[in-house]
């Protein structure tokens, strides 16, 4: 009834291997370093701090150069491992950062050291004689600004755009710092060869931006042309958006992926925000579904209008039914995250039994879609159970999911929602006896 063969390589076992390749990586950087520093030019204090600056920068500029390329969307890992992708970009650039703070600080220490002198005028000195240095700087200063934007309070404050906007810059930091290795790094500038590579390495990664952030969307929308066909409330500030286009279907999307939405209206055409499929794609139209919470809902709910253009961006993630592999199967959606799970739990195939279909909300009034969802308990597609209390009653306690789904130790576990709902469903499974590999977790955050 259901699909129980594996890919070529599993999840797990593919970012296995994506990040066995990154550690190949580093320990060629390293082989780098170490050819072209013999052992008879470290005499001194100014010589260890410089050989520090030097591991700490090209160390630094290689992470550099993975944590774009874990965001250049290559369809085929979108596909595979699309979370995981996110999730270690997030997870590498506080290490990126700190490394290249180590590199500055090492190069104006040994300067300084070797100079005798103090290290602000050493710095002022350094960034006027090498232009190349100062563009290295800048860069520099515009990750520890996305640095800092990532934090999750101030991401809330600034809103999904600015925040994403910040980001955009690393882009010229990261050509920025690729200029100032191939001018100045020792290694590339005594090497022909490993200055070659290294751009080769830059090349590729630009290219793969370019063709798969700019080109292929750029291609996709001109020969599918959406455009909204409707617009529909569907809660309380809940609203659905049918997206129609031609030959929808070539683009291949999943029920429970993701795609940027641009709406080219009034107020919303320069803001690009992603929303997950809430129904499974049909042959000519895709929907959305989301709640109006921020300023950019309210105003999408206020402004769209059937007609209006949208430029489409993805499909993105790998959250979709093919993760399944036991028949039975819990979905546990909070809030807004209840919408890829909708979509996921219609393409299912199974018995009633087979599908538990929870979703968590504080109030009865913060449920969502729940009409659908008690059509499909209807039809006999699942059992929809509404699980509504707050925190201090917890109604996901393990020993509350054991009463709703006795088998639950059998079962797959699809989690959709915030970060904390996420984690605290996750603890709750594995006091239940679920096992991690069995858990499946879609984190709506950015």
């Amino acid at each position: 009834m259901f699909d129980r063969s594996l890919p070529l390589l599993p999840r797990r076992p593919l970012s296995a291997v994506l990040l066995m390749a990154a550690a190949v990586g580093v320990a060629g950087v390293l082989a780098l370093w170490w050819r072209q520093t013999p052992a008879d030019r470290l005499q001194s204090l100014p010589d260890y701090l410089v050989m520090m600056a030097q591991i700490t920068g090209l160390v630094g500029a290689y992470l550099l150069l993975v944590e774009i390329a874990l965001m250049a969307r290559f369809q085929w890992l979108e596909r595979r491992i699309g979370s995981w992708l996110a999730s270690a970009h997030r997870n590498l650039g506080g290490y990126l950062v700190l490394l290249l703070l180590a590199h500055f600080a090492l190069v104006i220490a040994a300067y300084s050291v070797s100079l005798h002198d103090a290290p602000p005028a050493v710095l002022v000195s350094v960034l006027r004689t090498y232009p190349g240095v100062l563009a290295a700087t800048i860069g520099l200063l515009v990750m520890l600004l996305a640095g800092l934007t990532s934090a999750r309070s101030i991401r809330r404050r600034l809103g999904y755009e600015g925040w994403h906007g910040i980001h955009l810059l690393l882009y010229p930091a990261a050509a920025a710092a690729f200029w100032h290795q191939l001018t100045l790094g020792a290694q590339f500038s005594r090497n022909r060869w490993a200055a070659g590579a290294w751009a080769g390495l830059h090349t590729i990664v630009a290219v793969a931006v370019i063709s798969n952030r700019i080109v292929l969307p750029f291609l996709n929308n001109r020969r599918h042309r959406f455009r909204v066909s409707r617009v529909e409330e569907v809660g309380t500030d809940v609203v659905s958006v049918y997206i129609s286009g031609r030959h929808v279907a070539e683009l291949g999307a999943e029920a429970g992926q993701y795609f940027r939405w641009r709406f080219m209206g009034r107020g919303l055409w320069y803001q690009a925000h992603p929303f997950s499929l809430s129904a499974a794609p049909s042959a000519d139209t895709l929907r959305l579904t989301f709640k109006c919470v921020g300023g950019y809902t309210k105003r999408l709910r206020r402004r769209l209008r059937p007609g209006a253009r949208v430029l489409v961006d993805g499909p993105y993630g790998a959250f979709t039914g093919v993760l399944r592999r036991q028949r039975g199967v819990v979905m546990i959606g909070g809030g807004i995250g209840v919408t890829p799970l909708r979509a996921i739990a219609e393409t299912m195939p199974g018995y009633r039994r087979d599908i538990v279909f929870i979703q968590r909300a504080s109030k009865v009034a913060e449920l969502i879609l729940t009409r659908e969802l008690e059509a499909l308990d209807q039809a006999g597609r699942l059992i929809y159970i509404p699980a509504v209390g707050s925190r201090k009653n917890d109604p996901l306690s393990a020993d509350r999911l054991l009463d709703l789904v006795p088998d639950i130790e059998d079962r797959e576990v699809f989690i959709c929602g915030s970060p904390g709902l996420a984690s605290a469903v996750i603890r709750n499974l594995r006091r239940a006896k679920v096992r991690r590999g069995r858990i499946h977790t879609e984190i709506f955050d950015f």
